[in-house]
Formats: structure tokens, C-alpha cells, sequence
């Protein structure tokens, strides 16, 4: 289908003149002057609960971090507007089946802190949303108690001690301590002490707002040990989750010297993968996550238990922290392919569209892509081998775009999408040009970077997709004199300009030469970032 009216715009690099750069050469490696030395990458947005800022630090923990730089090309990692990119060393070449795997982890004071597994392939890899949630303002679906006991001078639990969750979200977790039992520190000594707390959080995993407290902020898991003592990368599937947490006197409490017991109700939303029905006696897998080994273990496989108000499963265990019981399915490859095709892509737009996998009613991953003729095959990871839906939502009304089955293993899923709605402007290309001070020519292998808008004044930015080489074609952004906020987010760098009309021919370079702009509030400012990039080369 064409877009009606395509017409050509050019926005000039007044509203991004902080952002601009020569290039940073990495290490012991040959290249061109181009700011995407690191051609596979992939981007964490980091938000609390609300939607909200959180001042987080990022930290590789494990896996492939040996090639693991910032789009700098340093091992620095921080959050930049929200966001944390992550790049792969040239002189790897990742695939989807061998694609680089790592753990990152994500603090926050007064946050529950998040391990998330990442992966990066030779696909469009996209934007991964975590969300970090508050230990005492938990977020909808789930419920905290918090209850305090006495413990003799041995460190024993002088009576049998029982904890109740329960709330108007329907979940119920019920704890069962042993008379006798005694609490084990990280350096596997009885902890002696006057004072046993106990935080137990339960929270219904088919909630998205509780999915902030599903360790890594996501169902998808990489290195789950199974029963048989091998480990697989795939899906969750859960029926009940919760997450307890014990300290006498302060100090943490990781095991007990005898087992405790755990009843879980199983969510109200949980359906088989087989699309079975849920029935007494059905075989769930229990496993364990904790905060000192964040990875999933198998404890056990439990059934289901039957009652007058729903069902549940039981089961004991000897240590702390997270407990889910439910299902595993493994992926039949590290990273699905999703191929797109439309004319807009064919004819140079780029469109940012949120998509899902989507499973028996649950929304089981999801990221936001920017969508153009060189970002058009994208990844998604450890997804389950069938039974899964792919969505393609706009970012604009979160309409439904397309929607197929994902194919097979071993195949790419292919997808052909219409003209997003609303289509109703004509085509806007930002062409941006800088010229090093030194320089005399302008240089036209130009920036990569994350491209955000609003019309002015109002609400959140909303992502207008990632500007590749300096270049972006949008049918977004009316050329009516609608003035609009822009951001972009390049690098340790963000650079926000207000009030900004889209406008004909209005290119531009950045620069010291006659006719060049450099901005017109932070002059001073750009022209030193500038040079700071420019003496790089």
C-alpha cells in the first residue's frame, strides 16, 4: 500500500547538536570513521513501577562479558535516559543459534534488585523493558507480610510458627515452620540471635504489573538446571510464585536445619501448555531462584491439590529465597527470527512497533523495535518451541498491526504488516550533517542513536525509533507547524530540544563554519562536546 503524500522534509541538527561525534576508535581495531564500529547491540529502558526514573547501577555478572563494551566501546556501563546499551566486540560475529549470552544485574537503593539474562544476535535485538519495584510499595497482583517470632538461645524456633499470606488479589501463600528449627547464615553457621523476621511476598505471575517481581523481570530464563541435572534456555510458564525472605537480628538467613513447608494457591489465569484442564493430581515442577544464585534450579515435581475455593500445590524446602511452581518449556533455538515486509519499509520509513509472544492468553516477552529496511529482521529469546503467537502493536494506540503463529523450529517466522495507524502525514526525513572543527568537508558517516518525541509541552516522550548513520524517515511527525519536544539518547549523552517545528529543506551542519549551527542555548556547551569527540579520531 503507499502512503498518500509522501512528501520530503528535512530537520536540521539544531535540535541535536549535543549529540554529535567522529568517532571513538575501539582498541587493537581497524575501522572507518563511523559511530557504529559495534554493529549488534542491544538495549535495556530501566523504570520503576510507575513509569518512573530509577538511579540504578548496571553490573555484568556472568556469561560472555569478555565481549561485552558500551557503544563507546569501554566497559562502562551506565544508564543514560533511562536506557543501557550493550555492544559485542567486532571481531565477534553472534548468530541465533550462537548468539552472546551474559547476566546483568540491576540495583537500586530501596529496590528489589533484578539479575536479567540478555542475549545479543546478528538480528534487530530491540528494547528490553525492566521495571525494579519497591520491597514496601509492591505493585498489583501481589500481596507482603512481614511477621516477627522469638528464637531461644540456641537459634531455635521454640514453637511451630506459621505465616498467612492472603489479599483481595487472590493469592495465598501458606508457611509452615518447624518447632526446633534453626536458621543457617551465608557461612553455613547456626545464626544466634533474639529475633526471627520473616517477608513473604506472594504474587500472581500472570499479573503484568507483578511481573516486576519475577526474578529477572521476565518469564524467559537462560541456564535453568532441569530435573535430570542438565540445564536448558526457554520459558516459564507459572501457576504460583513467592518470594520469603528471613534475618535474625539483621543477618540473612539462607538455609534450615529441617525442611519448612510451603502451600501456594495457583493463580486463576494459569492454563496448561497443552491446553489441558487443570485437574487434582496434575504434575507441576517446582524450582528455586535466589539473590546470591540467580539462576533457576528444580526442587521438585509436586501435584496439584484440590479445594473448596480453587487449587494449590504443597511442598518442603530447605533453603530460601523465590519458589515457582508450574511449567518449563524449553526453546528449540537461543533467538526466534521474526522477519517483516511491507511498502513502507520498502520505501524508507522507519516505524517503531511494540511486538509479543503471546502464549495460551499470556504475554510471555515483549520489546519494542525500531523497524526499517536494515532493522527488519528481528530477534526474540528462548522462546517456547510451539503454541506461541507473534503481535505486532503500535506504539501510537497499541492497535494490532499483524499477528501470525511462530513458525517451526528452525524457521524464521514471516510477517508481512500494512501501514501502522494513525497514516495520515506525509513522509519527514531527518538528514543530519557535523563537520569536526578542524575539518573542511562535512562528514557524512554520522551518528547512531535513540530518537524520542512529543508534541510540546505535553506528556511522556514517545519513541520515534533509532536514527541510523544520522538518517530517519517517520510519517510520525506533522509538517504543519506542530512544534514538538525532541530527545536523543547517543552514547553517555542526552540532548533534549523544546518547541521544534518540522519544516522543508531544513538541513543543516554542525559546526565553526560560516552557516554551520551549533545550537542556540547551549552553544558553548556543543562546541566542546564537539571537539571532545572530534580529537578522539
Amino acid at each position: 500500500m503507499k502512503m498518500k503524500r509522501i512528501v520530503h522534509y528535512i530537520l536540521a541538527l539544531t535540535l541535536l547538536s549535543g549529540i554529535v561525534s567522529c568517532d571513538n576508535p575501539l582498541k587493537d581495531f581497524n575501522l572507518l570513521i563511523s559511530t557504529e564500529v559495534i554493529k549488534h547491540s542491544t538495549t535495556l529502558e530501566v523504570l520503576d513501577t510507575n513509569g518512573q526514573p530509577v538511579n540504578a547501577t548496571i553490573k555484568l555478572l556472568g556469561g560472555d562479558t569478555q565481549d561485552i563494551y558500551n557503544i563507546s566501546g569501554y566497559k562502562d556501563f551506565k544508564l543514560v535516559s533511562n536506557l543501557v546499551n550493550f555492544g559485542v566486540d567486532p571481531k565477534r560475529e553472534p548468530t541465533a543459534v550462537e548468539p552472546i549470552r551474559f547476566q546483568v544485574e540491576i540495583a537500586a537503593t530501596g529496590y528489589i534488585t533484578q539479575v536479567v539474562d540478555v542475549t545479543i544476535s546478528d538480528a534487530n535485538n530491540g528494547i528490553m523493558h525492566i521495571r525494579l519495584a519497591k520491597p514496601v510499595t509492591v505493585p498489583d497482583g501481589a500481596v507482603v507480610v512481614n511477621k516477627t517470632f522469638g528464637i531461644d538461645a540456641s537459634g531455635a524456633l521454640p514453637t511451630e510458627s506459621k505465616i498467612e499470606v492472603a489479599g483481595e488479589e487472590g493469592v495465598n501463600i501458606d508457611i509452615t515452620i518447624p518447632q526446633g528449627t534453626q536458621f543457617i547464615g551465608a557461612d553455613g553457621k547456626v545464626i544466634v540471635g533474639k529475633a526471627l523476621t520473616v517477608s513473604a511476598t506472594g504474587f500472581d505471575p500472570q499479573d503484568p504489573d507483578a511481573l516486576a517481581l519475577f526474578p529477572g523481570g521476565r518469564y524467559q530464563a537462560d541456564g535453568v538446571t532441569l530435573a535430570n541435572g542438565s540445564s536448558a534456555s526457554g520459558t516459564f510458564n507459572p501457576a504460583a510464585t513467592t518470594t520469603i525472605n528471613m534475618v535474625i537480628d539483621g543477618v540473612p538467613v539462607r538455609q534450615f536445619s529441617k525442611p519448612i513447608a510451603i502451600e501456594m494457591e495457583i493463580s486463576e489465569g494459569f492454563t496448561l501448555g497443552n491446553g489441558a484442564p487443570l485437574t487434582a493430581g496434575t504434575i507441576l515442577s517446582t524450582f528455586s531462584n535466589s539473590a546470591y544464585d540467580p539462576t533457576w534450579t528444580h526442587e521438585q515435581d509436586t501435584p496439584i491439590k484440590s479445594s473448596g475455593s480453587g487449587y494449590s500445590v504443597a511442598f518442603q524446602v530447605s533453603h530460601l529465597t523465590t519458589f515457582l511452581a508450574g511449567e518449563f518449556r524449553e526453546s528449540c533455538a537461543p533467538v526466534s527470527i521474526i522477519n517483516f515486509s511491507a511498502d513502507w519499509i520498502e520505501q524508507g520509513f522507519t516505524y517503531p512497533v511494540n511486538v509479543e509472544a503471546v502464549q495460551n492468553g499470556l504475554v510471555i516477552a515483549s520489546r519494542t523495535y525500531s523497524i526499517s529496511s536494515d532493522t527488519k529482521s528481528i530477534g526474540m529469546d528462548y522462546l517456547p518451541a510451539s503454541g506461541v503467537q507473534i503481535v505486532v502493536r503500535s506504539t501510537v494506540n497499541n492497535s494490532i498491526i499483524a499477528q501470525t503463529a511462530l513458525a517451526a523450529c528452525g524457521s524464521a517466522t514471516n510477517i508481512t504488516i500494512p501501514n501502522p495507524n494513525p497514516v495520515v502525514e506525509p513522509k519527514v526525513t531527518l538528514q543530519l550533517y557535523v563537520r569536526c572543527p578542524d575539518k573542511t568537508d562535512p562528514i557524512t558517516l554520522l551518528p547512531t542513536f535513540q530518537l524520542y518525541y512529543r508534541v510540546a509541552g505535553t506528556g511522556a516522550f514517545q519513541y520515534l525509533g533509532a536514527v541510523h548513520n544520522g538518517f530517519i524517515s517517520t510519517s510520525l511527525l506533522k509538517s504543519d507547524g506542530t512544534k514538538y519536544d525532541f530527545r536523543a539518547v547517543w552514547k553517555e549523552r542526552t540532548k533534549t530540544v523544546n518547541a521544534k517545528s518540522v519544516q522543508a529543506d531544513n538541513s543543516g551542519t554542525v559546526g565553526i563554519k560560516p552557516g554551520d549551527i551549533l545550537g542556540e542555548k547551549a552553544g558553548a556547551t556543543n562546541l566542546g562536546i564537539l571537539i571532545e569527540e572530534c580529537n578522539k579520531l
